[in-house]
């Protein structure tokens, strides 16, 4: 009788065990996962098993939330049982084994540098005018241009912007957004840089403190300009007829302050006259008989009557009547 008591008693304990692991579940979470943007749940980044009934419930358990294109996040076993598993199953139930965490990426697109550096290339060409001749006036040059920047796989938007202080010459600085909808998920600073070529005076032959500049003494050369923070003489009307105030070497470059002030009217010049009359002012076109400083009073013939008017320079270009 004992040994038949014994047996169905095995049996019993045999039968219930059997029941017991037959309606668990097991969790395999992966130690790296890549969903959708949106909900995670646990289907994603775990592999289940067992209990087809605990399988099916827990499977799209809601885990987290990852809601921008490139974006990483970590689901860890603790929380799965602490604020999400409770609430749909018994966590007898669900037997977790493996990684202890799942760090979980958000699908995305990939935006290459090459990309990014022609959209940029192209938002720097239209500003830039045709006035100026890229090769020749200008170069663009993007040497730290970010790559594979995180972007939605569909309905995207990549906007390109150039600061609002653009000046078109040296180091300059663009705002990059990425779109999914109206909705900017990422924002990234792009530096480059905008090379300037011009032509400008280099003096051929050496000039003495107090000495005036010829048309002879330099010669205009086309460099590049870019980060040139002196004043450098551009046009030869800027140097002929000026003296040097200080001794200047063959091969330097003229600039402006080693040159007394520039003629504010040159001799030929069709200068704005004015003259007051009363509470009016008259304003005539004459002609400068001689180049003159600003401050300085010259003839000039009124191109009307030809008549010559004494007048005080005021201004480029400018005089009035004494």
């Amino acid at each position: 009788m004992r040994i038949e008591n014994y047996k169905e008693k095995l049996v019993l304990i045999l039968a219930l065990c059997s029941s017991v692991f037959a309606s668990q579940a097991t969790v395999t979470l992966k130690a790296q996962a890549m969903v959708e943007p949106g909900i995670i749940r646990l289907g994603h980044i775990a592999d289940i098993k067992g209990d087809k009934d605990i399988v099916d419930k827990i499977y799209n358990l809601e885990v987290g939330r990852i809601l921008e294109p490139g974006r990483k996040t970590r689901v860890t076993e603790n929380a799965i049982k602490g604020f999400f598993l409770k609430s749909i199953a018994n966590s007898k139930n669900v037997v977790f084994d493996g990684a202890k965490f799942s760090d979980v990426t958000a699908q995305a697109g990939r935006l290459s540098a090459d990309s990014l550096k022609n959209l940029l290339h192209k938002e720097v060409r239209l500003r830039m005018g045709t006035d100026l001749k890229e090769g020749k006036d200008w170069e663009f040059e993007a040497a730290k241009i970010p790559n594979n920047l995180a972007t939605p796989k569909q309905g995207g938007k990549i906007l390109v912007a150039l600061s609002p202080t653009f000046a078109g010459v040296g180091q300059e600085v663009a705002t990059v957004q990425i779109l999914d909808g109206k909705k900017v998920i990422s924002k990234h600073s792009v530096p480059f840089i905008v090379k300037r070529f011009e032509h400008i005076a280099e003096l051929k032959n050496s000039i003495r403190k107090g000495e005036m500049i010829g048309e002879q003494d330099f010669e205009m050369v086309w460099q590049e300009t870019t980060f040139q923070k002196r004043k450098v003489i551009k046009k030869t009307d800027d140097a002929i007829g000026r003296t040097a105030i200080r001794t200047l070497k063959a091969g330097d470059l003229l600039v402006d302050n080693a040159l007394t002030a520039p003629y504010a009217v040159r001799e030929g010049d069709v200068v704005k006259l004015f003259a007051k009359f009363g509470e009016s002012v008259v304003q005539i076109n004459a002609v400068a008989q001689r180049s003159a400083f600003k401050g300085q009073t010259i003839s000039l013939k009124n191109t009307d009557t030809g008549k010559s008017i004494l007048a005080t320079v005021s201004a480029p270009g400018e005089a009035w009547v004494n």
